[in-house]
């Protein structure tokens, strides 16, 4: 599954203002908020009335930014609204522009804003994050050129490097804000009967808001909780990187190893000290680590009892994700990958002893035995969510469950169970297409499509690998494609779709 978005951090927005035409900064500020904050208003339903209001809101930022070009503020709030208005997809299907060059422009917009107030750590962490994303649009998967892949990996260092900067101001804010509350403590003793907590700190007015009283700003003060978020964030983006290196021959392996060293071994433990954010931590951390897994297996670095031995590590018993949609989404995610791995490694090894086929069998076989059972807890959760795509994740368990029973494995359950795997991946599919049809969700209806033409056509049912399919000829070839290197069907199947 894939991961969720967080949200960029919006701690600039201001108050409303009386209607007249804008003079001051801070006037055309109040006609940008009161424009997005209809824009919020009408988000949920109607989304072309939603993002009229967005582009408004855009646009008095840029004309207050063309009478005062120096006005840190509106251009950090023009930014981040160019950038919310990417992370819903229903508000992009309203505009012409593809999403790469709306977050090219949002970008643009940050680093302007971070020109203007280059050690903002907001700023420095909202730019990190359009980098990441414009990364993960940019690529494709291993469909990707080398030099997209190469393009997307130095936006990913980018971001890791203004992550690594945001966290440096965000230490130093929130040492200064403990010293600042003990020199308190000191000067004016907390009164019998307060209930104080230890971990507030001191909020902080910037001096740009002080001329005018009803514009204060308070800016929000840095946290443990605030630490964690971008720590949680880095080891994202490594986890992304980590996915975009599965070609390389394992030297590009090394920055990602460098970088995650000082993260994992000592800062982040003492980020989540005293918060409730542990879990969440660790998450993060098994996602990471079966990610550099994965990718170290395939480029040669590691064998398949290490792989074996960092997942089941990763994923131990000190992670509790049995009421965790997402943690039992990403377990899936990192057993499919797991067993995507083998068989790709399979594939290409000339000749392997029949004793370690079985063995190898009997591994993927409880390996993806486990997923399918993750997978249907997670559906079962009432914090479930993006059903289509659990669905579709339960289809492609059935598949490579069933081709264990192909002869380079021959796993005799799986032989046996041939009829019934494979009906139960036409029906997952078959869910899966009605609920993305429900949810609105266009990409995942149209892969859960193509996967049912699969099913349906190694059932036997002919008739429907053309009927049930949607889309161009190029998209439904590049499921399938996904599908060969997942190792969820063989090579044959695409050379299939592309004589229909």
């Amino acid at each position: 599954m894939s991961k969720a978005k967080q949200f960029i951090k919006n701690t600039r927005k201001k108050g409303k203002q009386k209607d007249k035409v804008p003079e001051t900064a801070d006037e055309f500020l109040a006609v940008g908020v009161e424009h997005e904050e209809a824009g919020e208003k009408w988000r949920g339903g109607d989304a072309a009335k939603s993002t009229r209001f967005f582009i408004r809101a855009i646009e008095d930022y840029e004309n207050g930014l063309r009478a005062f070009p120096r006005s840190f503020d509106l251009a950090y709030n023009k930014a981040r609204v160019q950038y919310q208005l990417t992370q819903h997809p229903r508000l992009v299907a309203e505009l012409p522009t593809p999403p790469v060059d709306l977050l090219q422009l949002a970008l643009e917009s940050h680093r302007y804003a971070l020109g203007l107030r280059s050690d903002d750590a907001d700023v420095l962490f909202n730019t990190a994050q359009v980098l990441r994303s414009l990364a993960e649009v940019l690529f494709d998967g291993r469909r990707s050129s080398e030099s997209v892949r190469h393009d997307a990996l130095q936006l990913l260092q980018e971001a890791l490097e203004l992550f690594q900067r945001c966290l440096i101001v965000q230490e130093l804010q929130f040492t200064q804000s403990q010293e600042l509350m003990e020199m308190a403590d000191e000067t004016a003793p907390v009164a019998a009967g307060s209930n104080r907590d230890d971990d507030q700190v001191l909020s902080v007015y910037s001096s740009e808001e002080i001329e005018d009283e009803r514009w204060a700003s308070v800016v929000e003060p840095v946290t443990k909780d605030t630490l964690v978020d971008t720590a949680v964030t880095q080891l994202e983006t490594l986890t992304t990187a980590c996915g975009m290196l599965i070609s390389d021959s394992g030297s590009g392996l090394a920055w990602v190893e460098e970088y995650s060293k000082n993260l994992l071994q000592g800062r982040i433990a003492a980020y989540v000290t005293g918060t409730d954010r542990l879990h969440e931590v660790e998450l993060a951390r098994a996602n990471f680590i079966c990610a550099l897994a994965d990718t170290s297996y395939r480029a040669g670095r590691a064998d398949l009892q290490t792989y074996e031995r960092e997942l089941k590590s990763a994923f131990g018993p000190h992670l509790n994700i049995s009421q965790d949609f997402r943690g039992l989404c990403d377990h899936t995610d990192a057993l499919i990958a797991f067993s995507s791995a083998v068989f790709g490694s399979v594939s290409i090894t000339a000749k392997v002893d029949q004793a370690d086929m079985l063995s190898l069998g009997t591994l993927m076989w409880q390996q993806l035995t486990t997923a399918a059972k993750a997978l249907t807890s997670a559906s079962k959760l009432p914090t479930a969510q993006n059903l289509a795509k659990v669905y579709i994740a339960r289809g492609d368990v059935e598949l490579l469950r069933l081709r264990l029973g192909e002869s380079s494995f021959g796993y005799a359950t799986a032989k046996r169970s041939a009829a019934t795997l494979l009906k139960n991946s036409e029906t997952y599919y078959r869910g899966a297409v009605g609920l993305a049809n429900i949810e609105g969700s266009m990409d995942e209806e149209l892969e859960a499509t193509v996967k049912l033409a699969v099913a349906s056509t190694m059932i036997g049912d002919e008739s429907k690998q053309v009927a049930s399919k949607g889309g161009g000829k190029a998209e439904i070839l590049a499921v399938v494609e996904e599908m060969v290197g997942d190792g969820i069907v063989g090579s044959e199947w695409l050379s299939k779709f592309k004589s229909v």
